[in-house]
Protein backbone atom coordinates (compact mmCIF):
# COMPACT_ATOMS: atom_id res chain seq x y z
CA UNK A 1 0.00 0.00 0.00
CA UNK A 2 2.76 2.38 0.87
CA UNK A 3 4.52 1.76 -2.33
CA UNK A 4 1.40 2.40 -4.40
CA UNK A 5 0.68 5.65 -2.55
CA UNK A 6 4.20 6.88 -2.96
CA UNK A 7 4.15 5.97 -6.62
CA UNK A 8 0.83 7.80 -7.08
CA UNK A 9 2.08 10.84 -5.29
CA UNK A 10 5.26 10.83 -7.30
CA UNK A 11 3.23 10.64 -10.50
CA UNK A 12 1.04 13.52 -9.46
CA UNK A 13 4.07 15.54 -8.53
CA UNK A 14 5.70 14.84 -11.85
CA UNK A 15 2.51 15.78 -13.69
CA UNK A 16 2.21 19.02 -11.76
CA UNK A 17 5.82 19.80 -12.53
CA UNK A 18 5.24 19.16 -16.23
CA UNK A 19 2.09 21.29 -16.25
CA UNK A 20 3.87 24.13 -14.49
CA UNK A 21 6.73 23.88 -16.95
CA UNK A 22 4.31 23.96 -19.91
CA UNK A 23 2.50 26.94 -18.42
CA UNK A 24 5.78 28.76 -17.92
CA UNK A 25 6.86 28.01 -21.45
CA UNK A 26 3.55 29.21 -22.88
CA UNK A 27 3.71 32.38 -20.81
CA UNK A 28 7.26 32.99 -22.00
CA UNK A 29 6.19 32.48 -25.60
CA UNK A 30 3.30 34.92 -25.16
CA UNK A 31 5.64 37.49 -23.65
CA UNK A 32 8.07 37.12 -26.53
CA UNK A 33 5.25 37.47 -29.10
CA UNK A 34 3.96 40.59 -27.35
CA UNK A 35 7.44 42.09 -27.22
CA UNK A 36 7.93 41.46 -30.94
CA UNK A 37 4.56 43.08 -31.72
CA UNK A 38 5.41 46.11 -29.60
CA UNK A 39 8.79 46.44 -31.30
CA UNK A 40 7.19 46.27 -34.72
CA UNK A 41 4.62 48.91 -33.78
CA UNK A 42 7.25 51.23 -32.41
CA UNK A 43 9.45 50.77 -35.49
CA UNK A 44 6.48 51.45 -37.82
CA UNK A 45 5.54 54.59 -35.89
CA UNK A 46 9.09 55.97 -35.85
CA UNK A 47 9.82 55.42 -39.62
CA UNK A 48 8.81 58.46 -41.81
CA UNK A 49 6.13 57.83 -44.41
CA UNK A 50 7.04 58.65 -47.99
CA UNK A 51 4.67 60.42 -50.30
CA UNK A 52 4.28 57.34 -52.48
CA UNK A 53 3.46 54.98 -49.57
CA UNK A 54 1.03 57.30 -47.75
CA UNK A 55 -1.06 58.54 -50.72
CA UNK A 56 -0.51 56.85 -54.08
CA UNK A 57 -1.65 59.71 -56.28
CA UNK A 58 -0.71 62.73 -54.17
CA UNK A 59 1.72 65.38 -55.38
CA UNK A 60 4.11 67.41 -53.28
CA UNK A 61 2.61 70.73 -52.32
CA UNK A 62 4.67 73.61 -53.68
CA UNK A 63 4.35 77.14 -52.47
CA UNK A 64 3.42 79.65 -55.12
CA UNK A 65 3.90 83.26 -54.19
CA UNK A 66 1.05 85.62 -55.10
CA UNK A 67 1.33 87.61 -58.30
CA UNK A 68 2.17 91.21 -57.70
CA UNK A 69 2.11 94.13 -60.12
CA UNK A 70 4.60 96.89 -59.54
CA UNK A 71 3.02 99.29 -62.04
CA UNK A 72 -0.41 100.06 -63.39
CA UNK A 73 -1.80 98.21 -66.38
CA UNK A 74 -2.06 100.25 -69.60
CA UNK A 75 -5.44 101.56 -70.58
CA UNK A 76 -6.51 100.00 -73.92
CA UNK A 77 -8.84 102.91 -74.71
CA UNK A 78 -6.20 105.63 -74.56
CA UNK A 79 -5.08 105.14 -78.22
CA UNK A 80 -8.49 104.26 -79.58
CA UNK A 81 -8.11 106.05 -82.93
CA UNK A 82 -4.68 104.58 -83.53
CA UNK A 83 -5.91 101.08 -82.76
CA UNK A 84 -8.78 101.54 -85.20
CA UNK A 85 -6.36 102.56 -87.94
CA UNK A 86 -4.22 99.52 -87.27
CA UNK A 87 -7.28 97.28 -87.41
CA UNK A 88 -8.40 98.78 -90.73
CA UNK A 89 -4.94 98.41 -92.26
CA UNK A 90 -4.72 94.82 -91.04
CA UNK A 91 -8.14 93.96 -92.49
CA UNK A 92 -7.26 95.48 -95.86
CA UNK A 93 -3.93 93.64 -95.92
CA UNK A 94 -5.64 90.31 -95.18
CA UNK A 95 -8.25 90.85 -97.90
CA UNK A 96 -5.65 91.84 -100.50
CA UNK A 97 -3.44 88.89 -99.61
CA UNK A 98 -6.30 86.43 -99.93
CA UNK A 99 -7.33 87.95 -103.28
CA UNK A 100 -3.77 87.63 -104.61
CA UNK A 101 -3.56 84.00 -103.52
CA UNK A 102 -6.90 83.10 -105.11
CA UNK A 103 -5.98 84.94 -108.31
CA UNK A 104 -2.66 83.09 -108.51
CA UNK A 105 -4.49 79.78 -108.19
CA UNK A 106 -6.82 80.76 -111.05
CA UNK A 107 -4.02 82.03 -113.30
CA UNK A 108 -2.07 78.78 -112.87
CA UNK A 109 -5.07 76.49 -113.29
CA UNK A 110 -5.21 73.99 -116.17
CA UNK A 111 -8.28 75.78 -117.62
CA UNK A 112 -6.42 79.06 -118.15
CA UNK A 113 -3.32 77.27 -119.45
CA UNK A 114 -5.44 75.34 -121.97
CA UNK A 115 -7.06 78.61 -123.08
CA UNK A 116 -3.70 80.24 -123.74
CA UNK A 117 -2.49 77.15 -125.59
CA UNK A 118 -5.54 77.25 -127.85
CA UNK A 119 -5.15 81.00 -128.50
CA UNK A 120 -1.56 80.52 -129.66
CA UNK A 121 -2.77 77.97 -132.22
CA UNK A 122 -5.97 79.74 -133.26
CA UNK A 123 -5.90 81.44 -136.66
CA UNK A 124 -8.73 83.80 -135.62
CA UNK A 125 -6.79 85.00 -132.56
CA UNK A 126 -3.59 85.44 -134.56
CA UNK A 127 -5.39 87.49 -137.21
CA UNK A 128 -7.04 89.64 -134.51
CA UNK A 129 -4.11 90.50 -132.21
CA UNK A 130 -1.05 88.91 -133.86
CA UNK A 131 1.23 86.06 -132.92
CA UNK A 132 3.13 85.32 -129.69
CA UNK A 133 -0.02 85.52 -127.61
CA UNK A 134 0.47 85.64 -123.82
CA UNK A 135 -0.83 87.41 -120.75
CA UNK A 136 -1.02 91.19 -121.07
CA UNK A 137 1.10 91.69 -117.92
CA UNK A 138 3.50 89.81 -115.74
CA UNK A 139 0.88 89.72 -112.99
CA UNK A 140 -2.33 88.76 -114.81
CA UNK A 141 -5.65 89.20 -113.08
CA UNK A 142 -8.36 86.63 -113.71
CA UNK A 143 -11.80 88.13 -113.27
CA UNK A 144 -14.83 86.00 -112.57
CA UNK A 145 -15.53 82.61 -111.04
CA UNK A 146 -13.49 79.50 -111.72
CA UNK A 147 -14.71 76.48 -109.77
CA UNK A 148 -14.36 73.13 -111.49
CA UNK A 149 -15.77 71.29 -108.46
CA UNK A 150 -19.10 73.11 -108.76
CA UNK A 151 -18.88 72.95 -112.54
CA UNK A 152 -18.90 76.71 -113.12
CA UNK A 153 -16.40 78.58 -115.33
CA UNK A 154 -17.04 82.25 -116.03
CA UNK A 155 -13.71 84.06 -116.37
CA UNK A 156 -12.31 87.02 -118.23
CA UNK A 157 -8.67 88.04 -118.56
CA UNK A 158 -6.51 90.18 -120.79
CA UNK A 159 -3.98 88.91 -123.34
CA UNK A 160 -1.71 90.55 -125.88
CA UNK A 161 -0.16 89.66 -129.22
CA UNK A 162 2.39 91.29 -131.46
CA UNK A 163 -0.17 93.85 -132.71
CA UNK A 164 -2.67 94.66 -129.93
CA UNK A 165 -4.34 93.57 -126.72
CA UNK A 166 -7.71 91.89 -126.17
CA UNK A 167 -9.98 90.33 -123.57
CA UNK A 168 -10.63 86.59 -123.47
CA UNK A 169 -14.11 85.59 -122.30
CA UNK A 170 -14.81 81.97 -121.36
CA UNK A 171 -18.15 80.72 -120.07
CA UNK A 172 -18.79 77.00 -119.53
CA UNK A 173 -20.65 74.70 -117.17
CA UNK A 174 -21.46 71.04 -116.56
CA UNK A 175 -24.21 69.13 -114.82
CA UNK A 176 -22.04 66.80 -112.75
CA UNK A 177 -18.56 65.37 -112.57
CA UNK A 178 -19.58 62.54 -114.87
CA UNK A 179 -20.38 65.00 -117.69
CA UNK A 180 -17.89 67.11 -119.66
CA UNK A 181 -17.97 70.89 -119.67
CA UNK A 182 -20.26 72.52 -122.19
CA UNK A 183 -18.77 75.76 -123.57
CA UNK A 184 -21.40 78.48 -123.88
CA UNK A 185 -19.14 81.36 -124.89
CA UNK A 186 -15.51 81.52 -125.92
CA UNK A 187 -14.73 84.87 -127.50
CA UNK A 188 -11.98 87.39 -128.01
CA UNK A 189 -12.94 91.06 -127.45
CA UNK A 190 -10.66 93.56 -129.17
CA UNK A 191 -10.95 97.27 -128.36
CA UNK A 192 -10.44 99.47 -131.39
CA UNK A 193 -10.63 103.24 -131.76
CA UNK A 194 -14.16 103.16 -133.08
CA UNK A 195 -15.77 100.22 -131.30
CA UNK A 196 -15.29 96.84 -129.69
CA UNK A 197 -14.95 93.87 -132.00
CA UNK A 198 -15.81 90.42 -130.75
CA UNK A 199 -14.39 87.30 -132.37
CA UNK A 200 -16.09 84.01 -131.72
CA UNK A 201 -13.27 81.52 -131.14
CA UNK A 202 -15.69 78.59 -131.37
CA UNK A 203 -15.92 79.26 -135.13
CA UNK A 204 -12.28 78.31 -135.52
CA UNK A 205 -12.00 75.21 -137.75
CA UNK A 206 -9.37 73.81 -135.39
CA UNK A 207 -11.55 74.25 -132.35
CA UNK A 208 -10.73 71.28 -130.10
CA UNK A 209 -10.99 72.79 -126.70
CA UNK A 210 -11.75 70.12 -124.07
CA UNK A 211 -12.19 71.14 -120.44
Amino acid sequence: MISRLTIGRAGLASRSVLSTRSVCRSSLLLQEIRQQQQQEKSAFSTTPLSSSSSIPHSKPVTYKPPVTIDRELPDPFVKRDQNRRYFVFYSVAVVVTCAIIFNYEKSSSPIVNSTLYFLRRSSIAQDAIGKNIEFASNWPWIWGKLNTVQGVIDVKFKVKGDERKAWVVLNASRESKMHPFEVHKFALEVDTKDSKVEYNLMDDPEFEFDL
